[in-house]
């Protein structure tokens, strides 16, 4: 199983730095599943793996001026609050085991449970946003709708904190739909937003008194580092829309296969 999460960390990787997002919905289900680590752990765990690897990956993005930085530093202050609720104040509050009408659960299996639920839910909205954008490019001066990146970026802050999913998944096609632009700039706009509200998670865990195993972390930053920078590279001459389409088939598998072997397994 370690052979098998070392390799699922280097695909989370290269598929993250080549569509913006989604990469990261591999990384809690392997390090659950690959390395054994519980749920509740394994969401900051992603929080860091997944925050470093797009800051490497937006660094490549910036240097070929795709990233609009007006949307990307209004996205993440709203992402960043909606992170921070999450770690600081759902996730702690949750009991060790709790009752949902007959289902009694424990904290592990709620965090996976509603994680695979959003997992079979993204994968309908990945199918239907995996046809490239056909708008003009937004400049930077231009003005994009406030009100809207404030809620979105707030939402998926809740949700990146709680399952601990970097949600480009959600920040591609919104920027693509709502914004206005095209699919590699809502790509490396989206990895500059995941990497801010995911760092800062990730430290509100570390204040908080949350430790980690280093091997583990700096390990599968490494790997995932190789390829966020494969990614990034293939962008250029691999069709990224097609890829989301393709993508989303796996996360579909991926979000019933948890959710089966949690409650049914």
């Amino acid at each position: 199983m370690l052979i098998l999460g070392l390799f699922f960390s280097l695909v989370m990787g290269l598929i993250l730095g080549l569509i913006g997002g989604g990469g990261s919905l591999l990384t809690v289900p392997i390090l659950v599943y690959c390395f054994g680590v519980p749920a509740t752990l394994a969401t900051g765990y992603s929080l860091a793996i997944v925050g470093a690897s797009s800051a490497v990956g937006a660094i490549r993005y910036h240097r070929q001026q795709l990233i609009n930085w007006p949307v990307a530093l209004w996205f993440s202050l709203p992402s960043i609050i909606g992170v921070l609720i999450s770690r600081v104040y759902l996730l702690p509050m949750l009991p060790e085991r709790m009752a949902i009408g007959t289902l009694h659960l424990s904290n592990n299996q709620l965090i996976l449970g509603a994680f695979s639920i959003m997992v079979v839910l993204i994968s309908m909205f990945m199918f239907k946003s995996s046809t490239p954008s056909k708008r003009q490019p937004t400049n930077a001066s231009s003005t994009p709708p406030y009100l809207f990146i404030l809620i979105e970026g707030l939402v998926v802050g809740i949700a990146t904190g709680f399952v601990g999913a970097g949600g480009g998944f959600m920040i591609v096609p919104a920027l693509m739909a709502f914004i206005n632009l095209p699919l590699k700039q809502a790509i490396a706009t989206s990895l500059v937003i995941i990497s801010m509200k995911s760092m800062i998670g990730f430290s509100a865990d570390i204040m908080q008194g949350n430790s980690y195993n280093p091997t583990i972390l700096f390990g599968l930053m490494a790997i995932t580092f190789g390829g966020v920078y494969m990614g990034t590279r293939l962008n250029q001459i691999i069709d990224a829309a097609t890829l989301r389409r393709w993508f989303a088939y796996l996360v579909l598998v991926m979000g019933l296969f948890i959710f089966m072997k949690e409650f049914y397994f």
